[in-house]
């Protein structure tokens, strides 16, 4: 799962015409102390509420707000929103294309169902991670190189490193990866790493809990 599969339909984005009695408003009905601050589809940047409560609710609040430029991509896996979410206190992050354009906003909720959607799932066979340049992406060659091997590919996750550089990680339906890692990287793929993926699902057990902790008061 990415980022952009796991927003939050109910949350909303403030404007830099509102209010800052509007947008303390707006905050305390979602019962969130951020919110991103949205102009003509393009993200300026996120607004915490301690930045309002001392200022005149009538004045345009874009005028004393500090907008912390916190964001992730929609091709982000969902793991690493967590870490995001968790490095910065926050409990939602907001979604931004490439052209800077915003998409929507993951919040607590949407990673607990990820988190734990992961957590219940089978944890048989492996997991590969590859790097390579955009340019040397196709996932039609990859399969074909995995399946050469008599392996399976039974769930990829992409994620785009920048620079033109994209790591894909993939789950085999097989523990005997040797021959398919060998392969892969006779035909010039970087695998970073490959793992059981009871080892994976131990990580998603650990992100779990942390972001549990996380929600204690």
């Amino acid at each position: 799962m990415h980022a952009a599969s796991i927003l939050d339909p109910e949350m909303i984005a403030l404007t830099p015409g509102d209010t800052l009695d509007k947008a303390l408003r707006a905050m305390d009905e979602l019962k969130m102390s951020h919110l991103p601050v949205v102009a003509d589809g393009h993200y300026l940047g996120l607004a915490e509420e301690d930045d309002f409560l001392d200022n005149d609710g009538d004045h345009v609040f874009v005028t004393n707000a500090r907008l912390m430029p916190v964001a992730v991509g929609p091709d982000q896996h969902f793991l690493e929103v967590v870490d995001a979410m968790l490095r910065d206190h926050l409990a939602i992050m907001p979604v931004v294309d490439s052209e800077g354009y915003y998409l929507g906003s993951v919040t607590q909720a949407t990673i607990f169902k990820a988190l734990s959607s992961s957590f219940s799932g089978d944890d048989s066979g492996s997991i590969l991670t590859l790097r390579m340049g955009w340019p040397d992406y196709s996932l039609a060659q990859i399969a074909h190189r995995v399946e050469s091997n008599e392996a399976k590919i039974i769930q990829v996750f992409i994620t785009d490193k920048g620079s033109d550089n994209v790591e894909v990680a993939l789950r085999l339906n097989t523990r005997d990866v040797e021959a398919v890692v060998e392969s892969l990287r006779r035909h010039g793929y970087d695998v970073s790493a490959f793992f059981k993926a009871e080892e994976y699902a131990e990580d998603i057990k650990e992100r779990f809990d942390a972001f549990m902790r996380y929600l204690k008061p």
